[in-house]
């Protein structure tokens, strides 16, 4: 894939995993369940549960699972076919939720 294109791939994926962390972490819709996330986290026994229900709580954090996926689905890598374009393409993807 042209460097053009895979550019043009980066900025088409990073819009919807922002979409999807925000609306999961801040929008009303899932008031409910975050509420009980951050309950969960902030009293859960163990540090594995405080960390798990700590994710969707927060936009950053839960952006890296959601890129995951994506990445799962389309195949995108940047810049290089094999396992470190999946590696490059997972941060670059990410960088709309930390603006």
């Amino acid at each position: 894939m042209a460097i053009t294109t895979q550019i043009l791939w980066l900025f088409l994926l990073a819009i919807p995993i922002a979409c999807i962390a925000w609306t999961v972490t801040h929008e009303e819709v899932f008031r409910e369940p975050r509420a009980y996330c951050v309950k969960s986290c902030k009293e859960g026994k163990t540090l594995a549960e405080r960390k798990f229900f700590y994710l969707f709580t927060c936009e950053y954090c839960f952006s890296h699972y959601v890129t995951i996926i994506f990445l799962l689905l389309t195949g995108y890598k940047l810049l290089m076919s094999n396992w470190t374009g999946y590696l490059i393409a997972g941060f670059a993807c990410m960088l709309p939720t930390l603006i």
